[in-house]
């Protein structure tokens, strides 16, 4: 397999090597996956035991569909695994599309949040702490941000910090910092400017989905009642009763995300087995993978199984070290990428084209990203300064609107979290400092100001 992908790599011998790469591919994709599908099916079940909130409404359809499919699989009905791919795909998308809508009530409640915590120390009789100053703890930050020689930390703990300072933004300037982080986009991919865009809205509450309020009701009811707080005025009987309802929502979307991403992974590695079956090794391994899933499948059915947990959890053993073993051959035989960009008319003349159509689909069931799209239509055209500048009208118009409708404190905080997410904006060091005192020296409400002294301490302890 090194031969081949190398010699593709190389540009060699290519209709040959793109006949032979799908194969072990493949292959290697199966044995992972069984070895995967094998681990996260028990952990799933054990879980289910100790905690039933798993078993939840919203869970129990999907995990029945992937429970009778893996019975088929189990009992060999192979006839079945064109219909069954079908099945989970629909079901992968109806989770992907759930998952999204719990992203942006997220986002929502964490705006809402931030809020709350800016209105604390109005209930609370609470001083500066002693010794404090603008400049003392702006010299702490600083030196907590430069402590890293990584750029990539360094950047992480500026949006870290500037996401948590209070805004005293004027609109305009809040603006002209939007222009300046969509101007890196010129001259890129108008995917990446999608990708940047979508992370801008949905944090800053303006993405939202045409199922969410139908999906999650509960939600949107939460979500609708701390709409009409008016935190100019919020009494400390509201303010309780908010924090109360901020975490329940929170609980409740923490054991959703948690289940979905369970179910997801389990879905993922089982997507995986059915499409590279006629692959599948007839090894110890695969075989004893496929035993634990059997004995998983039995048990999550409710039927005679013939061994029990302990001896199921036994049978983990003589999988030590393989997946870390088959995880760098899989890395470096992943050259899809670059397959896909360089020789997508030889494969169509080949005939090889609904083979890699799958062979696609399998680094993205195997990204950390586990809710990836299996196929997406990717828009690597370049964003020229014409189309950067109408997608930040776009842009400009949505905040307006969304400002519009919300009071002051709530319009902060999206900008707090809005300006974290662009990209660094000074252009040294002392331009970092002067922002960070600057904002800190300006802010004349005492009960936000003590807020972000807590959380910006809170930051630096970590």
């Amino acid at each position: 397999m090194k031969k081949i992908v190398g010699e593709l790599l190389k540009n060699k011998h290519v209709d040959e090597n793109l006949k032979a790469y799908c194969g072990p591919f493949m292959e290697i994709n199966n044995k992972y996956a069984n070895i995967r599908l094998a681990m996260n099916y028990y952990t799933y079940y054990t879980m289910t035991l100790e905690d039933e909130s798993l078993l939840s409404t919203e869970n129990m359809s999907g995990l029945a569909t992937i429970n009778l499919i893996i019975e088929e699989l189990m009992n060999g009905e192979s006839e079945k695994i064109s219909e069954n791919i079908e099945k989970l795909e629909k079901l992968r998308d109806g989770i992907i599309e759930k998952v999204q809508d719990l992203t942006c009530y997220v986002d929502k409640f964490n705006i809402y949040e931030h809020a709350l915590n800016r209105v604390e120390y109005r209930f609370r009789d609470d001083d500066y702490p002693s010794g404090y100053s603008d400049e003392n703890i702006t010299r702490r930050l600083m030196q907590f941000i430069l402590e890293d020689e990584d750029n990539m930390a360094i950047n992480r703990k500026i949006s870290q910090v500037i996401g948590q300072l209070p805004v005293r933004l004027t609109k305009n300037k809040f603006f002209e910092m939007l222009s300046n982080g969509l101007s890196i986009y010129k001259g890129g991919t108008k995917e990446s400017l999608k990708n940047f865009l979508y992370m801008l809205k949905t944090t800053a509450m303006l993405e939202n989905t045409e199922t969410m309020t139908v999906n999650y009701p509960y939600l949107d009811d939460f979500f609708k009642e701390f709409k009409e707080v008016k935190f100019k005025k919020i009494t400390k009987e509201q303010y309780d009763e908010m924090m109360t309802n901020i975490a329940k929502v929170s609980e409740y979307m923490e054991d959703l995300m948690n289940s979905n991403m369970m179910i997801q992974e389990i879905l993922n590695d089982l997507l995986i087995v059915l499409y590279t079956y006629e692959n599948q090794l007839d090894d110890n391994i695969v075989k004893g993978c496929t035993e634990i899933i059997k004995d998983t499948n039995l048990l999550f059915l409710g039927k005679f199984s013939p061994k029990s947990l302990e001896e199921i959890e036994d049978m983990f053993v003589m999988l030590e070290g393989t997946q870390e073993e088959l995880y760098p051959k899989l890395s470096s035989y992943d050259i899809t990428d670059q397959i896909m960009e360089s020789y997508s008319e030889n494969i169509e003349k080949l005939g090889l084209k609904d083979v890699y159509d799958v062979v696609y689909k399998l680094p993205r069931l195997n990204s950390d990203s586990m809710f990836m799209e299996l196929t997406v239509d990717e828009d690597n055209t370049t964003a020229d300064e014409e189309y950067v500048k109408a997608k930040e009208e776009e842009l400009y118009k949505e905040y307006t609107e969304l400002f519009a409708d919300n009071e002051k404190l709530i319009n902060r905080a999206v900008m707090s979290a809005s300006i974290a997410e662009l990209p660094v904006f000074f252009n040294n060091i002392s331009e970092l400092q002067d922002y960070i005192y600057n904002t800190l020296s300006v802010c004349n409400d005492k009960a936000e100001k003590l807020a972000c002294i807590e959380i910006l301490n809170g930051i630096m302890e970590e």
